[in-house]
Order: structure tokens, then sequence, then C-alpha cells
């Protein structure tokens, strides 16, 4: 019996061999998740957060595109306005900044960072 390339019985094979895989693929991750629950919170908190950071930093371009009507006056009209917009973003991203190395665990990853370049590079 052959069977044509269109034929119902290539098209279950193939059907039946993507469910198995997509089986195995279940069956894998739930045996890691069982085995190790942290990273699996660990995945599912970095998903999170990067949903979250993602929307938030769509509504802050958003939120950044316009400029204070008082602050044009003040600036000279040889000036671009896209100069203007791109000296308030790094005004916020400079702010934002100094908000992250407020915090220790922030500093303490950078150090390490720097730490770990320097002697990589050092040969150490």
């Amino acid at each position: 019996m052959q069977t044509s390339y269109g034929s119902s019985e290539a098209d279950q094979s193939t059907m039946q061999l993507v469910i198995d895989q997509i089986e195995e693929l279940i069956v894998t991750i739930v045996e890691e998740v069982r085995e190790r629950p942290g990273v699996a919170m660990a995945i599912v908190a970095a998903v999170v957060g990067a949903i979250i950071g993602s929307s938030l930093a769509a509504r802050k371009v958003r939120a950044s595109k316009r400029i204070p009507k008082a602050i044009p006056k003040a600036i000279p009209k040889a000036i671009p306005k896209k100069q203007i917009e791109t000296a308030f973003d790094m005004g916020d991203l400079g702010s934002g900044i100094a908000k992250l190395l407020n915090n220790p665990i922030v500093r303490s990853f950078l150090f390490a960072m720097v730490t770990r370049i320097v002697r990589k590079r050092a040969g150490f």
C-alpha cells in the first residue's frame, strides 16, 4: 500500500508524531519542575518581570515624547526639537541609574561584575 503525499494516513502519522513530541516536552518540563522547583520559580519570575518591564517601558516612552510648554520658550529657537527631546530622555535615564545605584543588591552585583572583568583581563 503506497500512500500519496496528501493522503490521510500520512497526515495522521505526522499529527501523531507532533502530539508525541509535545507530550514528551510536557513530561520533561514537569519532571524538571519536580526536581528543581527553585529554577522553575526563577524562570516564571523572569517571564513575569519581562512582561511587566516591557509594559512599563512602553508607557514611559509614550509619556516622555511630550515636552513641557514652558521649556521651549526658554530654549533658543536654533536648537532642534529632537535634540531637546533627547536631552530630556538622557535626564530621565540618569535619574533612573541613580535610583538603581541606591539599591545595595544592584551595587553588589555591579561590583562583582566589574571584579570578574578585571580578574579576567589581569589573568588572575
